[in-house]
């Protein structure tokens, strides 16, 4: 396990992550919706995954995995890159973004709450002061109208999405090779989002070139790299420190939306910013004492 590392590729994926919802609002602007989105987000990484792996020497059985692993693959695609955009964005029916991101990030603290309480797990009280700061500094972005029902989709988003980091953790899916795993799993979530978009009547194919330009490039960004790099946080960082390191993909978002659409600076983000980073900063530079077992390498 290397601590460094992990945090190195959980801060990028972070950061990616960040960038995303500068980029879906222009792909909306050309024909997209949140649906068609996830869908091709998922569909069109699976060319520069599999490029990567040909040129990393993969051959014809080198592609070959169980019948457990594909179970497992299953239901890890149901996860993350299914339900938890599928109730994230319907969330945004009903309650702003902002209120929504922020319920939505209380999966820290339960992916924290499940290494101690159902792993038994030791957690070092550097990473829960860290995980303090940062939950604080995310609930500074607190603000909407409140809706019971954008409530609790926001709420089971995260509920899935610490499943999701969990699952990968203790699957035991981290013995396959980053982008192997990543292969399979957007093939499986661009079926599962395919089915979901076609039923909803959402599925849309009318994107000006512009629009499937910034698709491609999200595909790149966050299917490809980002989600790839989440899978080597979490095997060498673990669950805690990836979720903690996670919180920037707001404060990402936030400086995006100053610079390129000119949005407005209060002191209230400028606190929360500050908050997250602080967190950060303790998980990154306070070493793991040698009693701390807090994280068994398993990869997201």
């Amino acid at each position: 396990m290397n601590k460094k590392k992990g945090i190195i590729f959980g801060v990028l994926a972070g950061i990616i992550y960040g960038c995303t919802p500068i980029l879906a609002k222009l792909t909306y602007l050309e024909g997209s919706n949140t649906m068609a989105l996830t869908l091709y987000r998922n569909l069109l990484s699976v060319p520069f995954i599999f490029a990567m792996l040909k040129y990393k020497g993969y051959k014809k059985n080198d592609f070959k995995i169980t019948a457990g692993e594909c179970k497992k693959v299953a239901i890890l695609a149901s996860l993350g890159p299914t339900l938890t955009a599928l109730t994230l964005y319907g969330a945004y029916n009903y309650i702003s973004v902002g209120m929504s991101t922020t319920i939505h990030y209380i999966y820290p603290v339960l992916v924290t709450a499940a290494c101690i309480l159902l792993f038994k797990e030791k957690v070092s009280s550097e990473k829960i002061v860290a995980l303090i700061l940062s939950t604080t500094g995310i609930m500074l972005f607190f603000e909407g109208n409140f809706n019971i029902m954008g409530v609790m989709l926001a709420l089971i988003s995260g509920v899935i999405y610490a499943a999701h980091i969990l699952y990968i953790d203790k699957s035991g899916l981290n013995n396959m090779y980053p982008f192997k795993l990543n292969l399979y799993l957007t093939i499986v979530a661009s079926v599962y989002l395919f089915i979901a978009s076609a039923v909803s009547g959402n599925l849309t194919f009318s994107l000006t070139p512009k629009g499937w330009l910034y698709t491609a490039l999200i595909s790149f960004l966050v299917s490809f790299l980002a989600n790839t790099f989440i899978f080597i946080s979490v095997k060498n960082a673990g669950p805690t420190i990836t979720s903690i390191v996670g919180m920037l993909e707001p404060i990402t978002s936030v400086v995006l939306g100053i610079l390129i659409l000119k949005e407005p600076v209060s002191y209230k983000n400028i606190a929360a910013c500050i908050l997250i980073l602080a967190g950060v900063l303790v998980v990154t530079v306070v070493k793991d004492k040698p009693a701390d077992n807090s994280v068994v390498a398993t990869k997201k």
